[in-house]
């Protein structure tokens, strides 16, 4: 075990699975043997908490260009007493804007000290069959690419006496959170009744009606998509003219970033 840091926390928001991919990826990289994971995508987080001798890594994705206002609402009242962390963002081949940035700053007001940094990739929420964007990532480099962030990081904590202020790209104030058009997935005339999208939904918007029909409550949807993507049917569905945008001017891979 390492002698500075004798527990990892991984924190993720994470509906569709790619943030929690690029998390466990990233823990893989500590190697360490006390590690836990909050899942805090149908859930608040119920741990107040670290011990300083602890290092919590934070995961989420990315909304236009804003880290999601309920990741920090699902944190709670989460102070980190002085502990280290490492922040990182998962976006969906666009860019992350002020993301990383707005991620660290939140972390440092929680009392964290922000050791590392990251960014990632994962499949877009609106990447679609005929119009693919980042499909099928985090793929194999990703993960390994994350995993051996979590290395560097580990390598750098038992060999860096003082971090100073982490740099991070963004700017503030933040990108203007744009009011949501009120829109959600439909469900089609395939649709089985079988629930998963309800189970899936981070914000249950989702719920089933006496005869069996999804309903969807277009105010708490976030377009996460999620539903979309377990969907056994191919039943669920969102059409926007944005996908063919991403698909035109964004399908060129781009790779991670790290900043120590």
């Amino acid at each position: 075990m390492n002698s500075i840091i004798n527990s990892v926390n991984l924190i993720y928001y994470s509906p569709t699975g790619t943030s929690r991919k690029i998390a466990r990826a990233v823990g893989d990289g500590l190697k360490v043997n006390n590690l836990t994971e909050s899942d805090i995508t149908l859930d608040n987080n119920n741990i107040k908490s670290f011990p300083n001798d602890s290092l919590t890594v934070f995961v989420s994705p990315v909304y236009g260009g804003r880290i999601p206002s309920i990741f920090f609402e699902r944190l709670g009242t989460l102070n980190g007493n002085g502990a280290m962390c490492v922040v990182v963002v998962v976006y969906g081949n666009r860019h992350y804007d002020d993301a990383l940035l707005e991620l660290k700053n939140e972390m440092t007001n929680r009392g964290f000290r922000v050791s590392a940094a990251a960014s990632f990739i994962g499949e877009h929420s609106f990447s679609r069959e005929n119009m693919p964007v980042a499909a099928g990532r985090p793929d194999f480099y990703d993960l390994g690419m994350a995993e051996h962030f979590g290395k560097e990081v580990m390598d750098r904590i038992t060999t860096v006496p003082d971090f100073g202020d982490l740099f991070v790209p963004g700017n503030y104030p933040y990108k203007e959170v744009k009011p949501k058009q009120p829109a959600a997935p439909i469900s089609t005339e395939d649709c089985c009744s079988c629930g998963l999208c309800v189970s899936s939904c981070p914000t249950h918007a989702i719920s089933l009606d006496a005869s069996g029909n999804v309903c969807t409550d277009i105010y708490k949807c976030t377009l996460c998509c999620a539903c979309v993507k377990v969907c056994p049917q191919g039943a669920r569905i969102f059409d926007t003219p944005f996908t063919k945008f991403l698909y035109d001017n964004f399908r060129e891979r781009k790779n991670p970033e790290f900043y120590f």
